[in-house]
């Protein structure tokens, strides 16, 4: 599978925005232009692997935080953010969450006939 620069650069755009850091604070961080990061942001231009690594750092977030549309092996990605999901939850919303968790689980097993009859 490819690189998608387009998810790639709005998952980038994304993050930082949700962490608070303007495109010239994060283009700093990373010894970059902030145009230069504009159009990474923008799939305008595709990031150097070492510009990834920089601008990963720089967000506090892993590398395949920033390629989970790229990658086919999403099961680590997935627990990460799980575990940021669960991060600030309260014993009781633990509980909540594991129950529907296991319900919609059960449920997905119980139903996948009808996902292959559908199919068909």
């Amino acid at each position: 599978m490819q690189i998608n620069y387009i998810l790639l650069g709005q998952r980038i755009r994304a993050i930082r925005t949700k962490k608070g850091i303007s495109q010239m604070e994060l283009a700093e961080r990373v010894n970059r232009s902030a145009a230069y990061m504009s159009y990474v942001e923008t799939a305008y231009k595709f990031c150097s692997l070492d510009t990834l690594v920089r601008v990963a750092n720089a967000l506090n977030v892993s590398t395949d935080d920033l390629l989970v549309d790229s990658l086919t092996n999403t099961i680590k990605v997935s627990n990460h953010e799980f575990a940021d999901i669960l991060a600030d939850c309260s014993d009781y919303e633990l509980r909540v969450l594991l129950d529907m968790v296991k319900a919609a689980k059960q449920a997905l097993r119980e139903y996948k006939h009808l996902l292959r009859s559908s199919r068909s």
